[in-house]
C-alpha cells in the first residue's frame, strides 16, 4: 500500500506515524501545518508506504519551482524547519528500497526535480536517505539527555550556567510554566523585541497565523516557560513537544540588560519541565552558523548537557529538468544560480 496524508488530517497523519514508536516532535502534523505557513504555496505532506506488515513514512512539503516572477511546472520536496526525514518500522534493505522505488514513482509523476532533507539527531535516521542522497553532517546541536531529577540535571550543566542560575535566584528571578493561550500575547511582544533588537531575518518574524498554529499543539504539546522578576517577563523559552522528544522551538528576552541568568533561568525550567513530563531527549538545536564558536550555540550548548550533530541530504532527482531550471535563472538574472543550495529557487 501507498498513499499521501496531507497535514490537514492530523488524525490520520498521526494513526499512520504511531507503529513508528517515539518521533522527534518536529513529525507532528500541526508542526507541519505551522512552518507551511511560511514556505509560499507548500503542501505538507506524509508519505506512507507499507508491505508485510512494515512502514516507511516520509514527511515533506511539497513546493512549486518559481523563479522570481516565473512558475515552471516542476516541484521540489524539503522537510520543514526542524529534524525529520525518512523514518522506517525495519531496516530491511528489500523493503526500504522497495520504499524507495515507490516513491521515486511518484515524484516523476508530480515532476520533482530536487529534494533537500533535515534528519532527525532523535531518531538518527539518515541512515534510511534515498540511495542517491549527498547526505553531509551541518552542524552542531545543543542536546539535553534528560536525567529523572532536578539535581541530576543541574549537576550535569556546566560551572558556569550553574553559577548563572545561582544569580538569577539572588536576583530574585522566579521560573515557571505559563498557561497558552493566555500568555501568548506577552510571548510575542517579548519575542518581537528579541527579533527587532537582534536585527533578525524577515525568516524569524512570525504572523498572527502562525502562532495560531503552533497553539494547534495544544497545551502538551506546545510549552512555554517563562522567567519574571516581580510581575515582568523578563525572559522565556518555547518548546514543541512528543511523548519522550521536546524541541526547542523559540526564546526571547528583555533586552541586552535583562537581569543575570534570566536566559539560564528559562531554559532550565523549560528543561525540567519538559524532564517532569516524560521527555527524554531536549534538543536545543544549534547557532546561526555552521561555525563550532558561534555565539548562539555556545549559549544552548552551556544550557545543555551534550551534543549531537544534524544531518542533511540533498538530492538532484530529475538532472534534466534541473538543468533546464538552473539555464532558465541564469537567463532570467543574467548570472548562474547557487547550486550548493540545492532550491537555490528558495528566498
Amino acid at each position: 500500500m501507498q498513499r499521501l496524508i496531507p497535514a490537514s488530517e492530523p488524525g490520520v497523519w498521526r494513526q499512520a506515524l504511531a507503529p513508528l514508536g517515539a518521533l522527534d516532535a518536529s513529525y507532528l502534523p500541526q508542526y507541519h501545518l505551522a512552518y507551511a505557513l511560511r514556505v509560499p504555496h507548500s503542501r505538507p505532506l506524509l508519505w506512507h508506504f507499507s508491505c508485510a506488515g512494515q512502514h516507511f513514512l516520509y514527511p515533506f512539503l511539497l513546493t512549486p519551482v518559481v523563479l522570481g516572477s516565473v512558475t515552471t511546472p516542476y516541484f521540489d520536496v524539503s522537510s520543514v524547519y526542524g529534524y525529520t526525514g525518512p523514518i522506517a518500522t525495519t531496516a530491511d534493505s528489500r523493503f526500504i528500497a522497495d520504499a524507495w522505488t515507490a516513491f521515486d514513482a511518484y515524484t516523476a509523476r508530480q515532476r520533482v526535480i530536487a529534494e533537500f532533507v533535515r534528519f532527525s539527531p532523535f531518531n538518527g535516521n539518515q541512515g534510511l536517505a534515498h540511495p542517491q542522497s549527498c547526505v553531509l553532517a551541518n552542524r552542531t546541536l545543543a542536546v539535553s539527555r534528560l536525567p529523572t531529577s532536578r539535581a541530576a540535571l543541574l549537576q550535569s550543566l556546566g560551572a558556569k550556567t550553574r553559577n548563572m542560575l545561582r544569580k538569577a535566584g539572588q536576583a530574585g528571578l522566579v521560573a515557571r510554566e505559563l498557561p497558552l493561550p493566555q500568555y501568548l500575547p506577552q510571548f510575542r511582544a517579548l519575542y518581537d523585541a528579541t527579533m527587532a533588537r537582534k536585527q533578525a531575518l524577515e525568516f524569524f518574524l512570525h504572523d498572527d497565523a502562525y502562532w495560531q498554529q503552533l497553539l494547534a499543539l495544544g497545551p502538551q504539546g506546545l510549552r512555554l516557560f517563562g522567567s519574571f522578576s516581580g510581575a515582568r517577563l523578563v525572559a522565556a523559552a518555547m518548546a514543541v513537544v512528543d511523548g519522550a522528544s521536546g524541541l526547542y522551538h523559540l526564546g526571547a528576552s528583555l533586552n541586552e540588560c535583562a537581569p543575570p541568568g534570566a536566559g539560564n533561568l528559562s531554559l532550565f525550567a523549560l528543561s525540567c519541565g519538559l524532564m517532569e513530563s516524560g521527555v527524554e531527549f531536549l534538543n536545543m538545536t544549534g547557532g546561526r552558523t555552521t561555525d563550532p564558536n558561534d555565539a548562539l550555540l555556545l549559549f544552548k550548548r552551556s544550557n545543555a548537557n551534550g551534543t549531537a550533530i544534524f544531518h542533511i541530504g540533498k538530492r538532484i532527482v530529475d538532472p534534466l529538468a534541473y538543468n533546464a531550471v538552473a539555464a532558465q535563472w541564469q537567463q532570467l538574472q543574467g548570472s548562474p544560480p547557487n547550486t550548493g543550495k540545492i532550491v537555490f529557487w528558495r528566498p
